[in-house]
């Protein structure tokens, strides 16, 4: 067991990468090891991992069932797990997504390149942070009023499903369930009725197309994609760029380069990506890595440690833009893989794209240094509140 004092989720770093360095070494010694502050077992090697997130009739999502996602789609198995997943895979298609992009660009330029030449720059307040929810504003066709009124929805909502048990967050994570979902209903008897040229209206002629449009469904769908999208975006962002300044050659090569940013990216979801890890429900007696696991419990299945598995990625502690082998597990793997992975990508590669374009000179601030934490900005991520540049 691993005490709660001593547990690697306890502690600050200054690299992304350190929590899953300490726990892949963990899991050199044993697959398994309960940890204290979790409240769990670990799950640490990357073929354990990969096949409790496979496995979904044992290693459940269906705890979220119990809170407002009960009838989202992370909170499904089976056919109505599969109802909805072929109505997301619509309007994320190539198509889609590809509409989708050109729309993010010109955001993406003017959030970073209207950041001030030659300064000292605290670069998620000045701009990370707000980007996602730029985004979502103008992808869904939602007033430039929601703006800071959906960041506080969102942040209590996701703060709330972060910590269920906890009474003094319950309530206002409740109220502001109900009003960003009544607020989003209205957006979407909106657009039904405009047959919108948006995202807001892709999602909507998508649930169409299944024979599976009701007002519930798609304002669920909407309001999931805010909740999963908007901190895991922003820590997603923070951890690409902190990786490229951590690593200067690979960032020069990327400058020199721009083909390689998408290799950059997908690096960076390995090296230093904020989901640590996931909860999993346990649904029946079985056995794992030699480890018995009862029915009824609760397990981490800890994707930062499968990333640094040696026996998956070679010299796990480089940052390697030639990488081969293994997929990261960032998003997830299986039934419940990341159904809004092409939005994530575009939204970074775009960030990224505009960032390196908008200050050639970008460094990081030495006199500023680095600390990422895990439950960083109060939510259940591996992040940082602050990454202060050099521009």
């Amino acid at each position: 067991m691993i005490p709660a004092a001593e547990s690697a989720f306890a502690r600050r770093s200054s690299s992304p990468a350190a929590l899953g360095r300490t726990l892949a070494a963990v899991g050199e010694r044993a697959p398994i090891v309960f940890d204290e502050l979790m409240n769990a077992p670990l799950v640490l090697r990357h073929r354990d991992v990969s096949a409790a997130l496979r496995d979904t009739a044992t290693f459940s999502t269906r705890f979220y069932g119990m809170g407002p996602m009960s009838a989202a789609m992370i909170a499904l198995d089976g056919p109505p797990h599969q109802r909805l997943r072929r109505a997301h895979n619509r309007f994320f298609s190539a198509a889609a997504s590809a509409k989708y992009a050109q729309a993010i660009a010109p955001i993406a330029a003017r959030v970073f390149g209207g950041l001030p030449a030659d300064a000292e720059v605290e670069l998620v307040e000045q701009g990370i942070a707000r980007y996602p929810m730029e985004v979502f504003l103008t992808l869904l066709g939602i007033p430039d009023d929601l703006g800071d009124q959906g960041l506080t929805w969102v942040r209590e909502i996701i703060t709330w499903l972060g910590s269920p048990m906890d009474a003094s967050v319950a309530a206002p994570g409740q109220q502001a369930f109900a009003q960003l979902s009544e607020y989003t209903a209205t957006l979407v008897r909106q657009a039904r009725v405009d047959r919108s040229d948006n995202m807001l209206g892709e999602i909507i002629r998508a649930f169409e197309a299944e024979d599976a449009y009701s007002l519930e469904d798609v304002t669920t769908a909407v309001v999931s994609l805010l909740l999963g999208g908007f901190e895991t975006t922003i820590q997603m962002m923070s951890a690409t760029v902190s990786a490229l300044l951590l690593n200067p050659d690979a960032l020069a090569r990327v400058r020199a380069d721009t083909s390689l940013t998408e290799a950059a990216i997908e690096e960076a979801f390995r090296w230093a990506n904020p989901t640590a890890g996931l909860y999993r429900l346990v649904t029946r007696d079985v056995e794992l890595a030699g480890t018995p696991l009862a029915a009824g419990s609760m397990v981490y299945v800890c994707i930062a440690a499968a990333h640094f598995d040696a026996q998956v990625y070679p010299e796990p502690e480089a940052f390697r833009l030639d990488r081969r082998g293994g997929a990261h597990l960032g998003f997830g793997l299986g039934p419940h893989y990341c159904v809004g992975a092409p939005l994530a990508r575009i939204e970074v590669s775009a960030a990224v794209t505009a960032l390196l374009d908008a200050c050639p000179r970008l460094r990081l601030n030495p006199a500023a240094p680095l600390s990422f934490r895990y439950g960083a900005r109060g939510f259940v991520q591996h992040g940082t509140e602050a990454l202060p540049v050099l521009t």
